[in-house]
Protein backbone atom coordinates (compact mmCIF):
# COMPACT_ATOMS: atom_id res chain seq x y z
CA UNK A 1 0.00 0.00 0.00
CA UNK A 2 2.66 2.45 0.76
CA UNK A 3 4.01 2.16 -2.91
CA UNK A 4 1.17 2.79 -4.21
CA UNK A 5 0.40 5.56 -2.62
CA UNK A 6 3.98 7.33 -3.09
CA UNK A 7 3.77 6.27 -6.93
CA UNK A 8 0.77 8.19 -7.11
CA UNK A 9 1.96 11.00 -5.33
CA UNK A 10 4.46 11.15 -7.56
CA UNK A 11 2.35 10.82 -10.64
CA UNK A 12 -0.16 13.88 -9.37
CA UNK A 13 3.08 15.90 -8.43
CA UNK A 14 4.10 15.56 -11.60
CA UNK A 15 0.62 16.34 -13.48
CA UNK A 16 0.07 19.49 -10.98
CA UNK A 17 4.20 20.40 -12.11
CA UNK A 18 3.80 19.78 -15.79
CA UNK A 19 0.41 21.63 -15.87
CA UNK A 20 2.33 24.72 -14.12
CA UNK A 21 5.12 24.39 -17.00
CA UNK A 22 2.76 24.06 -19.70
CA UNK A 23 1.15 27.23 -18.29
CA UNK A 24 4.41 29.63 -18.23
CA UNK A 25 5.83 28.46 -22.04
CA UNK A 26 2.37 28.99 -23.72
CA UNK A 27 -0.40 30.44 -21.95
CA UNK A 28 -3.14 27.99 -23.60
CA UNK A 29 -5.49 26.89 -21.10
CA UNK A 30 -7.14 24.15 -22.43
CA UNK A 31 -3.58 21.61 -22.45
CA UNK A 32 -2.91 23.38 -19.05
CA UNK A 33 -6.49 22.55 -17.96
CA UNK A 34 -6.16 19.22 -19.14
CA UNK A 35 -2.75 18.66 -17.23
CA UNK A 36 -4.45 19.70 -14.28
CA UNK A 37 -6.93 17.14 -14.64
CA UNK A 38 -4.32 14.39 -14.59
CA UNK A 39 -3.12 15.92 -11.38
CA UNK A 40 -6.20 16.42 -9.60
CA UNK A 41 -6.72 13.26 -10.81
CA UNK A 42 -4.20 11.56 -9.23
CA UNK A 43 -4.99 13.91 -5.97
CA UNK A 44 -8.82 12.14 -5.66
CA UNK A 45 -7.10 8.50 -5.94
CA UNK A 46 -4.21 9.25 -3.41
CA UNK A 47 -6.33 10.86 -0.92
CA UNK A 48 -8.57 7.67 -1.27
CA UNK A 49 -5.89 4.97 -0.61
CA UNK A 50 -4.93 7.22 2.58
CA UNK A 51 -8.29 6.94 3.59
CA UNK A 52 -8.47 3.29 3.41
CA UNK A 53 -5.40 2.43 4.37
CA UNK A 54 -6.20 1.48 7.82
CA UNK A 55 -9.17 -1.09 6.67
CA UNK A 56 -8.40 -2.18 3.69
CA UNK A 57 -5.40 -4.81 2.90
CA UNK A 58 -4.41 -5.57 -0.53
CA UNK A 59 -2.87 -8.65 -1.80
CA UNK A 60 0.55 -7.08 -2.96
CA UNK A 61 1.06 -5.72 0.30
CA UNK A 62 2.34 -9.24 0.99
CA UNK A 63 6.09 -9.97 0.05
CA UNK A 64 5.59 -12.96 -1.82
CA UNK A 65 8.19 -14.82 -3.81
CA UNK A 66 7.25 -15.15 -7.93
CA UNK A 67 7.17 -19.17 -7.41
CA UNK A 68 4.57 -18.57 -4.52
CA UNK A 69 2.31 -16.33 -7.26
CA UNK A 70 1.90 -19.37 -9.98
CA UNK A 71 -1.64 -19.69 -10.46
CA UNK A 72 -3.21 -17.14 -8.15
CA UNK A 73 -6.48 -15.70 -8.92
CA UNK A 74 -6.25 -11.79 -10.08
CA UNK A 75 -9.45 -10.71 -11.07
CA UNK A 76 -12.84 -10.78 -12.47
CA UNK A 77 -12.98 -9.26 -15.58
CA UNK A 78 -16.66 -8.99 -17.69
CA UNK A 79 -15.89 -10.08 -21.35
CA UNK A 80 -20.24 -9.23 -22.11
CA UNK A 81 -20.26 -6.22 -20.79
CA UNK A 82 -20.68 -3.73 -23.10
CA UNK A 83 -20.07 -0.52 -20.94
CA UNK A 84 -16.11 -0.04 -20.83
CA UNK A 85 -16.41 0.04 -24.39
CA UNK A 86 -19.21 3.09 -24.48
CA UNK A 87 -17.18 4.67 -21.71
CA UNK A 88 -14.12 4.72 -24.23
CA UNK A 89 -16.74 6.40 -26.67
CA UNK A 90 -18.19 8.99 -23.94
CA UNK A 91 -14.08 9.95 -23.32
CA UNK A 92 -13.56 10.40 -27.06
CA UNK A 93 -16.90 12.53 -27.65
CA UNK A 94 -15.61 14.48 -24.73
CA UNK A 95 -12.29 15.29 -25.79
CA UNK A 96 -13.57 16.17 -29.42
CA UNK A 97 -16.29 18.22 -28.10
CA UNK A 98 -13.95 20.06 -26.01
CA UNK A 99 -12.43 20.85 -29.24
CA UNK A 100 -15.23 21.25 -31.75
CA UNK A 101 -18.47 21.87 -29.91
CA UNK A 102 -18.45 22.19 -26.13
CA UNK A 103 -22.18 20.94 -26.25
CA UNK A 104 -21.03 17.78 -27.04
CA UNK A 105 -18.18 17.48 -24.03
CA UNK A 106 -21.17 18.58 -21.96
CA UNK A 107 -23.05 15.59 -23.15
CA UNK A 108 -20.29 13.35 -22.87
CA UNK A 109 -19.59 14.31 -19.13
CA UNK A 110 -23.63 13.76 -18.53
CA UNK A 111 -22.81 10.46 -20.16
CA UNK A 112 -19.84 9.53 -17.70
CA UNK A 113 -22.42 9.64 -15.00
CA UNK A 114 -24.63 7.47 -16.46
CA UNK A 115 -22.04 5.04 -17.60
CA UNK A 116 -20.34 5.00 -13.85
CA UNK A 117 -23.51 4.20 -12.36
CA UNK A 118 -24.16 0.98 -14.74
CA UNK A 119 -20.77 -0.49 -14.08
CA UNK A 120 -21.63 0.41 -10.41
CA UNK A 121 -24.69 -1.24 -11.04
CA UNK A 122 -23.42 -4.10 -13.24
CA UNK A 123 -20.64 -4.93 -10.56
CA UNK A 124 -22.31 -5.48 -7.33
Amino acid sequence: MKISIRMFLFAMAFGLLLSCVYWFDTREPAGTIFLGFMGMGFIWVTSYLIGTRKTTRYDGDDEKAPAELAGEHVAVVSTESPWPIILALATAAFLIGTVLHPMLGLFAVLGFFVILWQLVREST
